[in-house]
């Protein structure tokens, strides 16, 4: 009996000393660029500090102008299906943009696209792309956006926004 109330005692003690050395959870921490056009579309990109040089040329070669940056917050589409990380929801009406591109910039360039409408939610392809491959895309995703297109008449709809990014991953790399 005393054996035991002893052994009790060296556990009690064992997970009273070992409790506090357990590593805590670690939250991931983003910092996001938000780019902005006359038309209040957005491209959101993260992490701020992946960001290259011919990326950061290219969004402002389109008319797309650095409006804002900050902590990165997890959110989910209007449908609440898919979720990544983007500015926060008061960042996005503060600039009053209702569709946005978020393209997460990932180790050697590469890039997951996600494309964000109200009225679709979040959509997240699963394809990484390279730089070349976002520059054809993002036009298309873009006139898809403004509803008409005038080269071609296209009407807003979530098949073809979502068809933009699915047709030309790299080929081998994709989420899992």
């Amino acid at each position: 009996m005393r054996i035991r109330k002893t052994l009790t005692l060296l556990v009690i003690i064992f997970l009273a000393v070992l409790g506090p050395l357990r590593a805590a959870p670690v939250a991931a921490e983003f910092q996001y660029q938000l780019y902005k056009n006359p038309e209040n579309f957005g491209i959101l990109v993260f992490p701020k500090d992946s960001i290259f040089a011919d990326l950061e040329e290219y969004v402002q070669s389109i008319g797309f102008d650095p409006v804002e940056s900050g902590k990165a917050v997890m959110r989910s589409g209007s449908k609440g299906l898919n979720a990544t990380y983007m500015m926060p929801e008061p960042v996005q009406e503060k600039h009053s943009i209702k569709r946005f591109i978020v393209l997460q910039v990932i180790a050697g360039q590469n890039i997951l696209v996600g494309v964000f409408v109200p009225d679709w939610g979040l959509t997240l392809p699963s394809a990484i792309y390279r730089l070349d491959e976002v520059k054809k895309n993002i036009p298309k995703t873009l006139n898809i956006f403004r509803k008409n297109n005038p080269q071609r008449g296209a009407s807003l709809n979530y098949k073809s926004a979502v068809s933009v990014f699915a047709t030309t991953p790299i080929r081998g790399l994709h989420r899992r």
